[in-house]
């Protein structure tokens, strides 16, 4: 495994760690539309747990809640066209707006609440990014997760994610903490 990435059964997090959850972290911790792979799910919650402990900070961005929302109503659409049977229903012209909808959107609400809970919110360092670093790894992994290569390399953080883009691409040399072995 390459020195930057880190086997999250056997990382130990220190007090003066900073991390940065990507939102595929939160959607196990907090989305729990279909139970989605629950042994992640507890080995995720076991690594918070842990970093909760020594009082490591968490940095969330309005780039996550943002991914996290639409991630989270886009899984209960697909749901809710199952359950009524509405196969062909568009998200924003037949979902936005019924009942379920914004049962939804006050469970994201109370779930975004508790996340907010465990995290220091900052910002996106829109302009002391490098662009041009972005646009770099984007050629081999999508914007979002190469904007937070980015900020990750600016504030020292580590990455905890479940996506292997991070992992596979290796032109970085931000700490990724993940569940995947190489």
């Amino acid at each position: 495994m390459a020195d930057n990435i880190h086997y999250i059964d056997s990382y130990s997090p220190k007090s003066s760690d900073i991390f940065f959850f990507d939102n595929n972290v939160w959607m196990y911790l907090y989305c729990p539309l279909g139970n989605f792979n629950i042994k992640k799910q507890k080995r995720f919650s076991a690594f918070l747990q842990s970093i909760n402990s020594v009082k490591s900070t968490i940095y969330i961005n309005s780039l996550i809640l943002s991914e996290f929302t639409n991630r989270y109503l886009r899984i209960d659409f697909e749901f809710w066209k199952k359950i009524t049977k509405k196969y062909t229903a568009n998200f924003k012209n037949n979902y936005i707006g019924t009942d379920r909808y914004k049962d939804t959107v006050k469970e994201i609400q109370r779930n975004v609440s508790q996340i907010l809970k465990l995290c220091t919110k900052s910002s996106d360092n829109f302009n002391a990014v490098d662009l041009n670093k972005i646009f770099k790894h984007l050629l081999h992994i999508d914007f979002n997760d190469s904007y937070y290569l980015e900020l990750a390399r600016l504030d020292n953080l580590k990455i905890v994610t479940d996506d292997t883009d991070f992992i596979n691409h290796k032109n970085h040399k931000v700490d990724i903490i993940t569940l995947t072995k190489q």
